[in-house]
């Protein structure tokens, strides 16, 4: 026999049996090497890059490990009645983002909602991350595009107002919050340069270790959003938010929280553009007068401290049918900046009540003045409407904690702008109207 000829036949065996190997290795992929596709099956688990159109599948369960990112032209479609649960197991912090360009189309009932929850035997805050989706809308970032704070390699923003991130609908996430570093903390729900093509109704928050909702920049209009527990702040928004919301509930617990807003325009610069800048209606936000506060919630020692809202950093803002109570304060206005708007009206608090123990503090930037104080303070004029009471007593409209609404002094919002609903009343909840019942939010307080 040749030996050329036998060598050259033993090496391509040779090579045919690697590859013969290699393709058995293959069969039995690891989720990390699973491409997902279609609709997804009971138990998978969501993990990596989702660079096709998926489906989780009604009444299913799914398993989410680390960051999930949906990628630019794809889209994850999550049926009612799904349930996402964290892998406790996994070290990298579970969440699940979505591109600019990518979309999400999750739509629960109210009796049936999409659940996002922790999947450790017994749960608690800051268990995994949360929900953040990222668009293409105007932020004030530098450029007009900011780094997303939690998804890696990720940058939002743009110049397109009306951008379409899809629909999230009757949705419920739990024990969100966790760390990614020492000063960054996940939110139960985060908008990120998020426009206002994209729907965004009822959704709830239960006990997040950080904020509940957060919006950096962007342009979505928001309904019927509840929140219970959140350990920092129940809503919170910066770098140039310009959107609308009505029917909003916040309300503290009694072991950690901060404020009920946090408002912000631009920490780098007050007076950066886009301002923040948005348009709020019926919105009723209960406090804590014993929770404790601190950057760290699981050594936060301090004690009333909680506050109402915190508006600073240069923010606008159009506020109105408010009802605040049982904070230790009610509003703080902070920076020069700020304390201008309010003076030339493009900060705003009217047709609202305001019953907290300490209901105004206005502070100037370091070094610098203000002549606005409790006394001089706009707010508190008849063009206004305001009414304030210097107790944390809940208004005797409230029955409960957060059901009920007064019409004494309201605006109804739909003279504000077409988006919102006529609701000429202050507060979020009209008794016998109560848009809170279902599954689709848990409280441990009613």
């Amino acid at each position: 026999m040749n030996k050329l000829k036998f060598s050259k036949i033993f090496f391509v065996v040779a090579l045919a049996g690697a590859s013969t190997f290699t393709a058995c290795k293959k069969d039995k992929p690891t989720e990390e090497d699973t491409v997902l596709a279609g609709s997804l099956a009971n138990g998978t688990v969501l993990v990596g890059d989702l660079v096709n159109d998926v489906t989780l599948v009604k009444g299913n369960t799914y398993v989410l490990r680390g960051g999930v990112h949906v990628k630019e032209g794809k889209t994850i479609t999550i049926q009612d009645g799904v349930t996402v649960k964290h892998d406790p197991n996994e070290p990298a912090t579970a969440y699940l983002l979505i591109e600019p360009g990518a979309k999400i189309n999750a739509q629960g009932t109210a009796a049936s909602p999409i659940v996002f929850t922790s999947g450790a035997t017994t749960p608690t805050e800051q268990d995994w991350g949360g929900i953040i989706v990222c668009g293409r809308a105007p932020v004030n970032g530098e450029g007009g595009r900011v780094a997303s704070e939690m998804g890696a390699g990720v940058t939002y923003g743009g110049t397109v107002a009306n951008d379409n991130s899809g629909t999230l609908k009757y949705m419920r996430v739990e024990f969100t919050g966790r760390k990614q570093t020492a000063t960054k903390e996940h939110n139960g729900f985060t908008f990120e340069g998020v426009g206002n093509g994209t729907t965004v109704e009822y959704l709830s928050v239960y006990r997040g270790g950080d904020d509940a909702f957060e919006w950096f920049g962007g342009t979505v209009n928001v309904k019927y959003l509840f929140a219970y527990g959140a350990q920092d702040d129940t809503f919170d928004w910066t770098f140039g938010w310009s959107g609308k919301a009505q029917f909003l509930v916040g309300v503290q617990g009694d072991g950690v929280a901060d404020r009920g807003i946090e408002a912000d325009n631009s920490d780098t610069n007050n007076a950066a553009n886009p301002f923040s800048n948005p348009t709020l209606s019926n919105v009723t936000l209960v406090g804590s007068l014993i929770a404790k506060t601190g950057d760290d919630p699981k050594t936060a020692s301090d004690v009333g401290k909680t506050t109402g809202l915190k508006l600073r950093q240069g923010t606008k803002g159009k506020l109105h049918n408010f009802v605040i109570y049982n904070f230790n304060n009610g509003v703080d206005v902070e920076h020069n900046g700020t304390l201008a708007n309010v003076l030339d009206n493009s900060l705003v608090i009217k047709n609202s009540d305001i019953s907290n123990v300490k209901p105004w503090v206005f502070k100037p930037s370091s070094g610098g003045t203000t002549t606005l104080t409790p006394t001089s303070n706009p707010f508190i004029t008849g063009p206004y409407s305001n009414t304030i009471t210097e107790t944390s007593t809940k208004p005797a409209y409230i029955t409960g904690v957060f059901v009920g609404t007064s019409t004494t002094g309201s605006v109804d919002p739909t003279t504000l702008d077409p988006f919102f609903t006529a609701a000429n009343y202050k507060g979020a909840v009209q008794a016998g109207s109560d848009w809170t019942t279902g599954a689709w939010v848990k409280t441990d307080k009613r």
